[in-house]
């Protein structure tokens, strides 16, 4: 059982990993909304070895931005991921909807069709919504609120609230996100936090370092009442250039260390079409 849940902390590095934002998507402050095409496909593959975790895991997937409306921004995601175990399939579907000029929402559900009795290489079902603030008087401080609700095979699965905030000042993005987390079997608490820097300009790039850092707590069912306790430090960054106005490539990479259990080093290429 030990090995289940040392795989269901990877998924979930890998989950939590893929929630970088795209400041492209929720035009900031210092963002021309006219400026944005309506679409935005982006494809493309990544690698992730974990150390004692279940070796190479490789995979393909692919995300189209529909923006035609300010009001109401949907997302939907195909993901292709093989380990060792298999290949699996995560589809997801992601919104913003814009409700007044100083509040909006994201939510977003996804989740794995039945793979029988491999390992599972994303949650089995998730959802996430969170409420976003634009702060008066200059609506550069962003509150966000949120809770994510997930399930795995074997009895795991967990609630996770994400109080956050989003800072716009000139070409940079500051963006502090907290994980509350309570975990089943055994109703077990922990927490977690990560802060991302991002600095560039729609149309010409981006760039963005993401460190992070907390512990998680989680029941080794065949062994109760034992619980696994992990501490980790995360660093990620991504690095997105617009060769023309409607072709460009990302480049992300990442290092995870959680103590004790496992090691993260990741690596990703998309290139992306806006039109």
């Amino acid at each position: 059982m030990r090995f289940l849940i040392v795989m269901y902390l990877a998924v979930s590095a890998v989950t939590m990993q893929a929630q970088t934002p795209d400041t492209s998507v929720d035009t900031p402050p210092d963002v021309n909304a006219a400026t944005i095409l309506p679409f935005r496909l982006e494809v493309g593959g990544y690698g992730t070895y974990f150390q004692n975790a279940g070796g190479w895991w490789r995979g393909v997937d692919a995300t189209l931005w529909i923006r035609r409306s300010p009001k109401f921004i949907p997302a939907l995601t195909f993901d292709n991921r093989t380990s060792n175990t298999g290949t699996e399939r995560y589809y997801s579907f992601l919104s913003y909807a814009n409700w007044t000029s100083n509040f909006f929402t994201t939510q977003s559900i996804s989740g794995t069709p039945e793979t029988g009795d491999k390992p599972l290489l994303f949650p089995r079902f998730r959802y996430d919504v969170k409420a976003w603030f634009k702060m008066p008087p200059r609506r550069s401080l962003v509150a966000g609120l949120g809770v994510t609700r997930y399930t795995f095979d074997h009895g795991l699965s967990g609630v996770i609230l994400n109080p956050g905030f989003l800072y716009y000042r000139g070409r940079f993005v500051f963006d502090g996100e907290g994980f509350i987390n309570r975990n089943q079997p055994g109703n077990l608490w922990s927490g977690s936090g990560q802060l991302t820097v991002q600095r560039g300009q729609e149309g010409q790039h981006w760039a963005g370092v993401t460190i992070g850092g907390g512990h998680q707590t989680y029941r080794e069912l065949e062994n109760l009442p034992l619980a696994l306790r992990f501490a980790s430090i995360s660093v990620d960054a991504f690095y997105r250039r617009w060769l023309t106005r409607h072709v460009g490539f990302v480049l992300s990479g990442g290092y995870q260390n959680a103590f004790h259990t496992y090691q993260r080093a990741s690596v990703g290429a998309h290139v992306f079409f806006e039109f």
